[in-house]
């Protein structure tokens, strides 16, 4: 039992060994890729070439020390040594970059320091080579660059302490406190290693075992200094990548998800290894590991939402209520049916968010080819540019830029060359704007507009994650006003359709009872007795009441109406309209069936108008089913299945009849004015009856197959509607 634990505590050692070179290897190599990928975005930006710099000496110096930890590999501490000189200097300038006015010329602090720090290294190397070569861990000479690296970073530390006692901003000086506790943290916890290194007796490398080698190289402290230098160096890049200081609550909870699951993932196959061990069969034990590992992802993969919730409860519950909105936005926008629903799911709730005061929607006019300002939300302390000329605004739109910040293109315009002008001149229609945040509302390659939003005084904008889901439900909002537009094109062309039917409708029920006058009037010119001229003149009358008839149908169905509501038993109306038809007198082979659903609601309706549409509706009835037939009026409970009122309780009446149906091409021009199929009908009854009901805020459908009969079925909301309050206007 002995042997096998002892065993497994020099496997231990030699794992520990590895694990701690394993370290500085990946934070050389985060580093290293951190600047790579800063020095690839934009070659021309002050403040990407200083954190190139600044990463990458951070990568060399932990690269350096990576490998000095490996047997055979000692002369590699030069390398760490040299490469963390300059860390002081590539990080004041970084700042300086970052923070100050002229991107140019380094202050006189950062110059001291670039004569000072070569200097620094050279005496070290010929000190540290020609007299403590065979040191094994922290040298004088080494020490002695140390405090002097030591005194670097105060002076970097001091800078940022000025800067954050500069700042006016509570968020920008809280962020800032930030920065200068995570690299004091560094800068001590790296400091403290290197003091543990010097401390005790100093013996032979060739005469250390595996857990002696590691003690001595480290020292009893871990690597604490390289994790808090790459997350330090992984925060400004962030900075730099999002051009403003950053929201550090958005990190940590990244962090708390990432060290949850890790630490879920330890205690598992830390269980598996108690449990299995690995003895003289380590297969066995790597397997188990393995199983534990799936076992995991299995359970992980259902929890991972709730701990990013959590998380960003706890550490960024700004960012996470930003979340939860845009994903109701979501949720809402996939019902919107209107411009006017667009402007409230999406610009309203924005402006409600408490984060977005001003939220502006600029959208392509054809006919002035321009952008106009669309739709808005919130206050302005100044006038809001009402159009913006495409061009330079939107070149970056089209170039692939995912939106304009402000803090972006202010840095760029900056600088000097043609980038620049576009900076500056996009940033000028931000302020016209008065806009922070600008996102291009795409279809395809096709930029239909952009949404602009203007955050609070006391934010320094939206986190970058923040942003990505900005451009996610901006693509959303995209597709919808795609579907708007071509709704509204459809729209357009069905009332041109409609417009020429009704006008070569009017034109018809004109010109015929015309003709019949000039006709009768010419004949009475020829001279005619007195009798032919009573009856002509009877027929010009007769026309002429006819023209009256029809042009106070076309008056009745276009001018403006007033809805009287008041509460109606749907059953009684639908009885005294019935009565009323078979008064008039039904053909013997004719019959109306009234069928009626028991407690149905009291409506809020103007009776005299339902009247009318119910008698227009058993008048086309009883001429389709002509001489023999059945009729039948139905009234039960429903919903409305269309337009704003959608899903709300309803009351149906359905007038059926077995006819021989209607034609399919006819169904789709019946409710437009002057379409008739009938010799002496004007074509306006429909019409009316359709104006009439959508007054009421309920709908009127046709359902009928050919030889199968017709029904006609009329929906009105149980619920007041809101166009019963005001007269409807004309449509």
């Amino acid at each position: 039992m002995e042997s096998r634990f002892g065993g497994r505590g020099l496997a231990s050692a030699g794992y520990t060994l590895g694990v701690n070179a394993l370290i500085y290897l990946l934070a050389a190599v985060f580093c290293g890729g951190f600047a790579v990928r800063v020095w690839t975005g934009d070659r021309l930006e002050p403040v990407r070439r200083a954190f190139t710099v600044l990463g990458a000496v951070t990568a060399l110096s932990f690269l350096g020390f990576a490998l000095y930890l490996l047997p055979h590999l000692g002369f590699f501490r030069y390398l760490h040594t040299t490469a963390g000189a300059f860390m002081p200097v590539a990080t004041l300038w970084f700042f300086e970059r970052l923070f100050g006015e002229d991107n140019t010329v380094p202050s006189p602090a950062v110059r001291r320091l670039a004569w000072l720090t070569p200097l620094a290294v050279v005496l070290f190397l010929i000190t540290d080579i020609a007299l403590f070569r065979h040191v094994p861990r922290a040298s004088p000479s080494e020490v002695i660059l140390g405090l002097y690296v030591l005194g670097g970073f105060g002076l970097v530390l001091h800078r940022l302490w000025v800067e954050h006692e500069r700042s006016s901003q509570r968020v920008d000086r809280a962020r800032l406190r930030y920065l200068l506790f995570l690299l004091s943290a560094a800068v001590l916890s790296t400091a403290l290693e290197q003091l543990t290194r010097g401390v005790g007796p100093v013996p032979e490398l060739s005469a250390l075992s595996g857990v002696h080698r590691t003690i001595t190289l480290q020292g009893a402290i871990p690597p604490l200094g390289a994790v808090l230098g790459t997350l330090f160096v992984y925060f400004l890049y962030q900075v730099v990548q999002l051009f403003r200081l950053l929201d550090l609550h958005e990190i940590f909870a990244r962090l708390f998800t990432l060290a949850a699951a890790s630490l879920a993932l330890v205690a598992i196959d830390g269980i598996a290894v108690i449990w299995a061990g690995f003895g003289s069969q380590p297969l066995h034990g790597v397997f188990q590991v393995f199983l534990a590992t799936i076992l995991f992802l299995g359970f992980y993969e259902p929890l991972k939402g709730r701990i990013e919730a959590a998380a960003g409860e706890w550490f960024n519950r700004r960012g996470h209520r930003m979340e939860l909105i845009l994903d109701d936005i979501d949720h809402a926008m996939a019902k919107v049916i209107s411009i006017d629903g667009l402007e409230r799911e999406l610009l309203g709730r924005l402006q409600g968010s408490g984060r977005a005061p001003l939220v502006t929607l600029y959208l392509w006019d054809q006919g002035r080819g321009t952008f106009r300002l669309s739709l808005r939300r919130g206050p302005s302390e100044r006038p809001v540019m009402q159009a913006i000329s495409p061009q330079p605004f939107l070149e970056g739109f089209v170039s692939g830029q995912r939106f304009y910040a402000r803090a972006d293109l202010d840095r760029r315009a900056r600088r000097s060359g043609q980038d620049a002008e576009a900076a500056a001149a996009r940033l000028r229609s931000l302020d016209a704007m008065n806009a922070d945040l600008c996102l291009p509302v795409r279809s395809g390659d096709l930029v239909l507009g952009w949404l602009n939003l203007k955050h609070e005084s006391w934010s320094d904008g939206f986190s970058s994650d923040e942003v990505r889901r900005l451009i996610v439900t901006v693509d959303h909002a995209a597709i919808l006003l795609e579907n708007l537009q071509s709704f509204e094109r459809l729209k357009e062309q069905s009332r041109l359709a409609a417009l020429g039917t009704m006008s070569a409708g009017l034109a018809h029920e004109i010109r015929n009872p015309l003709a019949g006058i000039k006709g009768a009037a010419q004949f009475l010119q020829g001279g005619a007795t007195a009798d032919e001229m009573t009856q002509f003149l009877e027929i010009i009358v007769s026309e002429v009441n006819r023209m009256d008839g029809v042009v106070g149908q076309f008056l009745a169905y276009a001018r403006p109406f007033e809805i009287h509501p008041g509460p109606a038993t749907l059953p009684e109306l639908v009885h005294k309209v019935v009565e009323l038809v078979r008064a008039v007198g039904l053909p013997d082979a004719v019959h109306i069936d009234v069928d009626e659903e028991d407690d149905l609601p009291v409506v809020q309706l103007d009776e005299d108008r339902i009247h009318q549409v119910l008698l227009n509706l058993l008048r086309n009835a009883l001429q389709a089913v002509q001489d023999e037939g059945h009729i039948r009026v139905r009234t039960r409970r429903g919903r409305l299945r269309s337009g704003a009122m959608r899903g709300q309780e309803a009351v149906v009446i359905e007038v059926s009849d077995d006819g021989p149906g209607i034609d399919p091409d006819v169904q789709a021009q019946l409710f437009i004015p002057f379409f008739t199929t009938k010799s002496d009908g004007t074509g306006l009854g429909l019409a009316i009856s359709r104006r009439l009901v959508e007054a009421h805020g309920g709908e009127i459908t046709l359902h009928s197959r050919p030889q199968r009969g017709a029904t006609f079925v009329v929906r009105l909301p149980v619920q007041e509607a809101p166009a019963l309050l005001q007269p409807a206007a004309a449509r």
